[in-house]
């Protein structure tokens, strides 16, 4: 049956937590509960890998045999790329208050006053005139508040309205979402779930082939493009599946079941 279908497009790939599996670093996990659920990808690139094993005695070649250990695919999504990257690779942090570097290009005014966006903790101020950038004494400025215009400004009393300055600082800010990336992977462990939109070549028929692996283990990069209109990111996902252990303790365990099932 799988021989004569046309495979159009992955719909939905569905990453879950396997039985028996406990992720460092995260909070509690369910079995069942979706890691990542990937709807429509825009391309995807779906092969089950094999490699030859082969058995040798003291003379030489006896056999060799295939062993499917591998899934790939590849898929064009920028957001869904990142929280699986971040749930994989980073630990998730609390969202308190984080202490952050700045730079802000100031021009003065018309009531000469140097305006900032932000309060900041630490401030380095520099006056740049004719491409030359001079570090003015922290003596000579302080940082005030405007309550009639309700922002913050640096009192600088030498001001040139023909010169620009440069504001380094450090600020207080507290972001919604904070990930620490880390050197070691955790390498997650999953249960996959696939779901490929097909049609029968003979009679233009719908099907959906559903793919099911018990356990997989999960590895991706990260790519972030930047000002592309064009795509998020391009990065590849790798799938290892892992065989899953029988009653009877065989050789040739299962590594994933392939479903077709009628669409409609």
């Amino acid at each position: 049956m799988l021989e004569q279908l046309t495979m159009q497009e992955v719909s939905q790939i569905i990453l879950s937590v396997p039985e028996g599996v406990q992720i460092p670093g995260k909070r509690t996990y369910y079995t069942g509960e979706p890691i990542m659920i990937i709807n429509n990808p825009g391309l995807s690139n779906l092969s089950f890998v094999s490699r030859p094993v082969k058995t040798e005695d003291g003379r030489g070649f006896i056999g060799q045999a295939g062993l499917t250990n591998e899934v790939k695919f590849t898929i064009n999504e920028g957001s869904i790329l990142y929280g699986l990257w971040s749930y994989i690779y980073g630990e998730e942090q609390n969202t308190s208050a984080q202490i952050l570097q700045g730079v802000e290009y100031i021009t003065p005014e018309q009531d000469g006053k140097l305006y900032l966006g932000t309060l900041p903790k630490t401030l380095f101020l520099y006056e740049i005139e004719d491409n030359e950038t001079i570090t003015i004494d922290p003596d000579e400025y302080e940082v005030q508040y405007d309550s009639e215009n309700n922002r913050y400004y640096i009192d600088y009393q030498n001001v040139k309205e023909t010169s620009n300055y440069m504001a380094s600082y450090t600020y207080q800010a507290v972001p919604d979402y904070v990930t620490k990336m880390k050197q070691v992977h955790n390498n997650i462990f999953a249960t996959m779930d696939i779901y490929i939109d097909a049609v029968d070549k003979k009679n233009d028929d719908k099907y959906i082939v559903y793919i099911h692996c018990d356990k997989v283990q999960v590895d991706t990069d990260l790519v972030i493009s930047v000002n592309n209109s064009q795509k998020a990111s391009f990065t590849p996902i790798y799938i290892n599946s892992v065989p899953v252990k029988d009653e009877e303790g065989s050789v040739n365990k299962d590594v994933a079941t392939v479903m077709v099932i009628k669409n409609g």
